[in-house]
């Protein structure tokens, strides 16, 4: 399986995930305060998710499962961290309407 098992196979996902989830942990770390405790705050509801791709041997529905919920996770933290400090403040906050 060598080359082809480690471009296709599931431990390179798991090690791109981990690899996305230290990239923001870094750029989350050099954030200014607001931005930087939501940052942090999500990845870390993320950490034992992943972990648990990690270290578990899981059935196939259930790490499909789990990692896009990872995916998900992180696209959030993504726009967070790219978001500007102006976007985030609770007064300029847009709010979403919901259709009655």
């Amino acid at each position: 399986m060598g080359l082809l098992g480690r471009i296709l196979g599931w431990n390179w996902r798991v090690r791109r995930l981990r690899k996305r989830w230290d990239r923001l942990r870094e750029k989350a770390l050099k954030k200014k305060n607001p931005q930087r405790l939501q940052a942090l705050k999500q990845l870390d509801a993320v950490t034992p998710n992943l972990t648990m791709l990690e270290e578990q041997r899981l059935s196939r529905m259930d790490r499909a499962r789990i990692s896009k919920e990872i995916e998900i996770s992180l696209a959030e933290v993504r726009a967070l961290i790219d978001a500007k400090p102006e976007e985030l403040r609770p007064g300029t906050r847009q709010q979403k309407a919901f259709p009655s």
